[in-house]
């Protein structure tokens, strides 16, 4: 299901720099775990959902290999700038899958993304603080009420 993990760890060097982490590997967790994936140096964790039996859902794994340059060896501060992380790797994600596969992939991906952002922007609300690419998260808010599409594509 995997088996493009190298072509995009290439693709991501050719268009990042180097990777820095030595080995990549992916580690298939139960179906409890609660993400498509969580990267870590070197280790990315999957969940089963991920394994469609026809490759479709390998660009959560190009996403995570992404995170090795914006989240892993460059970071956020605080979770308001949370967009810098998710913004930039599915810059990278989207750059790895044109790179891979043709440039109507990558602005395949680039237009379902800006459905998802109105559609998210439309359901929580144009003024809500949440839809700004950088939310107001004083006071006592839980980063996690803040999560949605809305850091991955806006910051796209």
């Amino acid at each position: 299901e995997f088996d493009q993990t190298e072509a995009y760890l290439k693709a991501a060097e050719d268009i990042a720099g180097k990777y820095v982490w030595g080995v990549y590997d992916i580690l298939l967790l139960p179906p409890s775990f609660p993400y498509g994936g969580m990267e870590n140096p070197c280790l990315t964790f999957v969940t089963p959902t991920l394994l469609a039996g026809d490759r479709s859902l390998t660009n959560v794994v190009a996403h995570e290999i992404a995170h090795s340059w914006t989240g892993n060896l460059v970071t956020c501060q605080t979770w308001e700038h949370f967009w810098l992380n998710e913004g930039f790797d599915v810059y990278l994600e989207r750059k790895m899958l044109g790179r891979l596969t043709g440039d109507p992939i990558f602005d395949l991906h680039k237009d379902m993304g800006k459905v998802t952002l109105w559609k998210t922007v439309l359901q929580i609300g144009p003024q809500h603080n949440f839809t700004r690419l950088v939310p107001n998260l004083a006071g006592g808010i839980d980063p996690d009420d803040a999560f949605s599409s809305i850091p991955y594509e806006k910051g796209f």
